[in-house]
């Protein structure tokens, strides 16, 4: 099924619940005779069981073993199933056509997650199970693939070079639309590296996670031409910018609620283009070398009372060449303040309002 499965060897033990005890091996040259191999495609026919059927069984005590040898479709749809991650049921597809129907009737209902740690050893592994699984099941913004971040750090090792010959290293290329990414929390799953988004990608979703990426000119999340959502994020310790969004040929969006900006080496977000539109919901600005946030042709919202541009090094908010910065606050709401220079700059054109909802 996957690339990424090197095992020569999978073996299910003891599920916990002591139900079953299999043993995978997988042959380098496995006939067309033989069991279906992983890399058998979604959809195609499966000669037994290829559906799964729920039936009321009555406990027998007169049959030795009855729930260990032939336990009820319930238990293992409840109990033992959702003990196995996404790969181990992939790898359990050849066993038997039983194990194929499990894999078709969760696989078809996106109901397995892909979990770093576990089903690939990388965030940048999951990048390429994804565009694998999407070529064979549409993901959509109601039901996106889910990737799930485990406590600790994740090192993003891989580069892009862009347009002008300039290499950009750990940073991470999303290549997919309707992509989610659940860390536990943001103290408690950290990114060491950044993400690139562009392309027309739409709703990339990015939750309960920090991400660094302090090398330098390092970027936590950069995007253009993208939809984005951040819930409960904090992007900090970038060797440049915690946020670049450059639009341009297509609409642009960015929600980010309960996000922190913080500590980067430039600004805490930059976000650029006449079709570029941000909204900062519940969010903190600080501690940022240069500016808290700067709008450069775009139109950024900010809301919430939790909302604070502080202690950045020059400007809290700096709009330029005809950004437009709408503080949907009262006047009398301490948004910015204890900036370097100024807690509010607008030139060329560009303003900054306080607009009370």
């Amino acid at each position: 099924m996957f690339d990424l499965i090197s095992e020569s060897e999978f073996v299910i033990k003891n599920a916990s619940v002591n139900f079953f005890k299999i043993e995978i091996k997988k042959m380098n040259n496995i006939s067309s005779t033989s069991s279906r191999s992983p890399d058998d495609v979604e959809g195609e026919p499966v000669a037994k069981k290829s559906r799964l059927v729920y039936k009321t069984i009555i406990y027998d005590e007169s049959v030795a073993n009855q729930w260990l040898d032939e336990p009820p479709l319930e238990v293992w749809d409840h109990k033992i199933i959702p003990l196995l991650s996404l790969k181990d049921l992939a790898l359990a597809r050849p066993v038997c056509t039983f194990f194929e129907a499990y894999w078709q009737d969760k696989f078809s209902h996106n109901v397995l997650p892909l979990r770093v740690g576990n089903d690939v050893a990388t965030i940048d592994r999951a990048m390429r199970v994804i565009e694998i699984l999407s070529s064979r099941r549409e993901y959509t913004k109601i039901n996106p693939f889910s990737v799930l971040l485990g406590k600790g750090e994740h090192q993003i090792t891989s580069s892009y070079t862009n347009q002008y010959g300039s290499e950009y290293s750990t940073t991470l290329d999303i290549t997919r639309s309707n992509i989610t990414f659940f860390g536990v929390g943001k103290d408690i799953t950290t990114i060491l590296g950044g993400f690139r988004i562009i392309d027309y990608l739409e709703n990339i979703t990015f939750k309960n996670m920090t991400v660094t990426n302090a090398n330098q000119f390092g970027i936590g999340i950069r995007m253009s031409n993208a939809k984005v959502e951040l819930i409960d994020v904090a992007l900090k310790g970038c060797g440049n910018r915690a946020l670049n969004i450059i639009s341009d040929t297509s609409e642009t969006t960015l929600g980010a609620t309960r996000c922190e900006f913080a500590n980067n080496s430039m600004h805490g977000a930059f976000v650029s283009g006449s079709l570029t539109s941000a909204t900062f919901n519940n969010c903190v600005f600080c501690d940022n070398r240069y500016y808290g946030i700067q709008a450069y042709e775009s139109t950024i919202h900010l809301h919430g009372d939790a909302t604070a541009i502080h202690s950045n090094g020059y400007y809290g908010i700096f709009a330029n060449s005809s950004g437009k910065v709408l503080i949907h606050l009262p006047s009398n709401h301490n948004t910015t303040y204890n900036n370097g220079r100024e807690d509010r700059n607008a030139v060329r054109g560009a303003t900054i309002t306080n607009n009370e909802d």
